[in-house]
């Protein structure tokens, strides 16, 4: 089931996103993505629009859009590869007719992933805050 967050889910989505980050980016320091946790709890899963994909009454993943822009799709790592990204990301190209986001350049899996549900590679520039390379990807509804 694929529902709005709750105030009560941010622990949960907070743990998740950092497990996720630590094991696909491991070119990043852990410190980078521990130093982070507490803003992704108090800024930004609450400033985004966060859909989260519950299994068996328990949160096992999530999706977070700002206006047309994913700023996060995460999945515990306890079950990651058994379609649960592609089914967040379905609902989340459902509510919207273009959605960009970023992706590590190194992060090739994710990469491979956005590519193969369609979404194209906009720029590749430096993100500032880890100082690695990243790829804007856009993808846009087609119109029949």
């Amino acid at each position: 089931m694929i529902r709005p967050a709750t105030s009560e889910d941010i622990p949960s989505l907070v743990d998740i996103w950092l497990r996720a980050s630590l094991l696909a980016h491991d070119f990043i320091p852990a410190s980078f993505w521990h130093e982070r946790a507490e803003d992704m709890a108090r800024i930004y899963l609450p400033g985004a629009e966060t859909f989260v994909l519950d299994a068996a009454g328990r949160p096992i993943g999530f999706a977070a859009l700002n206006g047309e822009h994913l700023e996060a799709l995460f999945i515990d790592p306890e079950v990651q590869s058994f379609g649960h990204g592609t089914h967040l990301m379905a609902h989340a190209m459902g509510q919207r007719e273009r959605i960009t986001l970023c992706v590590y350049s190194r992060n090739v899996r994710a990469v491979s992933f956005y590519r193969r549900l369609g979404f194209r590679v906009v720029e590749e520039r430096r993100e500032p805050l880890s100082g690695e390379n990243e790829i804007l990807m856009h993808w846009a509804r087609r119109r029949d």
